[in-house]
C-alpha cells in the first residue's frame, strides 16, 4: 500500500515519514508536491494543478495532510481554516486523505519524547505532561541546546524523527493518538 504525504517538503514529510515508516514497515510513504512551504499548501490554485498532477502520477491509496496549527487547541479560527484548506485540497484526491494537523506545530511530537531529543542533544529538559498546550515547541528546543555544540534546528527533524519511539508519541500526544486511530482505520479498509 502507498501512503503519499503532503506538507511542509522535505523537513516534515521526511520527518513523519521516519516516524510511521519504522512502525508500519510494510507501507510504503512517497512524499507529493516537494519543496513545498505552508503558504504554497494555503493556495488553491497552486494545490488544485499541482496536488492532481502528483495524485494521478503516484496513485497512492491514502494520502497524509500534515500541516501545522500553529496555535493551540481551543483556536477555533486556526482550526477552521486548517480544515477548510483539508477538505478542499482531500476533494482533488478522491478523498483519500487523513489530516494530520499538529498542534501547535511539528515539534510538539519531539516533546512527546523528549527522551530521544535529550540523548540525542544532551540535553535535560523535563517530561512534558501534555505536549498539546505548550505553545512554540521548537523554540523550547532551540533555547535547550542554545549552549550545546550541536544546536537544534528544524531541518534536523527528518533526523530525530527517526530517534523518535512510536510508542511514546502516541500516548504521550493526544493529536497524533486520534490521528493514528483514523489512519489505521483508512489503512484497513
Amino acid at each position: 500500500m502507498k501512503i503519499g504525504l503532503v506538507g511542509e517538503a522535505p523537513n516534515d514529510t521526511t520527518a513523519i515519514k521516519n516516524l510511521l515508516s519504522r512502525h508500519y514497515q510494510h507501507l510504503d510513504f512517497v512524499t507529493l508536491l516537494n519543496r513545498i512551504n505552508g503558504s504554497m499548501l494555503d493556495n488553491r490554485k497552486t494545490i488544485r494543478r499541482l496536488l492532481r498532477i502528483e495524485y494521478e502520477d503516484h496513485a497512492p491509496d491514502i494520502i497524509i495532510f500534515i500541516r501545522d496549527l500553529d496555535g493551540l487547541e481551543n483556536d477555533v479560527k486556526a482550526k477552521r481554516k486548517r480544515q477548510e484548506i483539508f477538505s478542499y485540497s482531500n476533494r482533488i484526491v478522491d478523498k483519500i486523505g487523513v489530516s494530520l494537523l499538529n498542534i501547535f506545530e511539528l515539534e510538539a511530537l519531539i516533546l512527546a519524547d523528549i527522551n530521544a531529543f535529550n540523548d540525542h542533544y544532551g540535553t535535560e529538559i523535563s517530561e512534558f505532561s501534555d505536549p498539546m498546550l505548550v505553545s512554540m515547541p521548537k523554540e523550547i528546543l532551540i533555547e535547550a541546546t542554545r549552549s550545546t555544540r550541536n544546536k537544534f534546528e528544524e531541518s534536523h527533524n527528518p533526523e530525530l524523527f527517526g530517534l523518535l519511539n512510536f510508542v511514546v508519541v502516541k500516548r504521550n500526544c493526544r493529536y497524533f493518538s486520534r490521528f493514528i486511530g483514523k489512519f489505521e482505520r483508512a489503512i484497513s479498509e
